[in-house]
C-alpha cells in the first residue's frame, strides 16, 4: 500500500491579494474521483482489464508513487483499486510537482482581481506551511533570484523548452543564479514573504523573463503529465 502524504495549509496571495481557501486540503482537487482531465488527454494510459499500478508503472517506466501522485484524484485514495477505462496521466522522465506535500490551491490562474497589476493572477498559488521545500518542476537553469518587490524571495529558472517558471513568496532559495536544475532539485522552502497574506508557493509560468508573458501554469505542467 502506497502511503498518501499529508499536511497543513493555509491560503496566500500573489502579486497583492488573493482568494481565501477553506476546507480540507485536496493534492489534485481539479477532478472527482474516477473522471479523466479536462481538456485534451496529456500524454498517459487508459487502464485494462487486469491491469495493477504496479504493471502499469513499470511498462510506462516511471517510479510507483510519481505515478499515483499524479493520478491521486483519478484512482482514489486505494491505489489498489483500478477500474478498466479511467484514463492516467504519466509524468514525463525528469518532471515533477512543484511540492509533494499536500495542498490547497488557494487562487486559480486568471482571476480577477483589481490588486494585481495585470487585472488578473498571472500564476497558481498552492497554500503550504512555511517551510515546505520547494522543487524545478524539470530540467532548466536558473536565470535569477531576488528579495525585493511583491514576490518577497524568488526564484526565475529558464526551462530547457525555453519558457521561464517563476517561484515566489518563498521563505528560503537554496540555488543562484547560472546554476543547473533538473525536474526534483530543491530549488528553496515555501514561505510568506513579499505581499501575502499567507504561507503559500506562487507558481508562474512565462514565455519571457518579463511580467505579464504569463501563461497557464495547470496546463503547462499538463503537457509534461503533471497534473495540479
Amino acid at each position: 500500500m502506497l502511503a498518501v502524504l499529508t499536511g497543513a495549509s493555509t491560503a496566500g496571495a500573489a502579486g497583492a491579494a488573493s482568494a481565501t481557501a477553506t476546507g480540507p486540503p485536496s493534492a489534485y482537487a481539479p477532478h472527482a474521483a474516477g473522471e479523466a482531465p479536462a481538456g485534451p488527454e496529456p500524454p498517459g494510459y487508459r487502464v485494462d482489464k487486469g491491469d495493477t499500478l504496479y504493471s502499469i508503472a513499470r511498462r510506462m517506466g516511471v517510479p510507483l508513487q510519481r505515478l499515483y501522485e499524479a493520478n491521486r484524484s483519478v484512482i482514489g485514495a486505494d491505489p489498489n483499486l483500478l477500474r478498466p477505462g479511467q484514463f492516467l496521466v504519466v509524468p514525463e522522465p525528469g518532471w515533477v510537482a512543484p511540492v509533494s506535500a499536500e495542498y490547497e490551491i488557494s487562487a486559480r490562474y486568471g482571476i480577477p482581481g483589481d490588486g494585481w497589476i495585470a487585472g488578473y493572477h498571472t500564476g497558481v498559488d498552492l497554500a503550504v506551511p512555511t517551510g515546505t521545500p520547494v522543487y524545478s518542476v524539470g530540467p532548466g537553469e536558473v536565470h535569477s533570484t531576488s528579495t525585493e518587490g511583491d514576490y518577497g524571495n524568488h526564484l526565475l529558472v529558464r526551462m530547457a523548452d525555453g519558457r521561464y517558471v517563476l517561484y515566489a513568496h518563498l521563505d528560503r532559495t537554496d540555488v543562484a543564479a547560472g546554476d543547473r536544475v533538473e525536474g526534483g532539485t530543491r530549488i528553496g522552502d515555501s514561505g510568506n514573504t513579499g505581499n501575502s497574506t499567507g504561507p503559500h508557493l506562487h507558481f508562474e509560468v512565462r514565455t519571457g523573463t518579463d511580467y505579464g508573458t504569463d501563461i497557464d501554469p495547470v496546463e503547462y505542467l499538463a503537457e509534461h503529465g503533471i497534473i495540479l
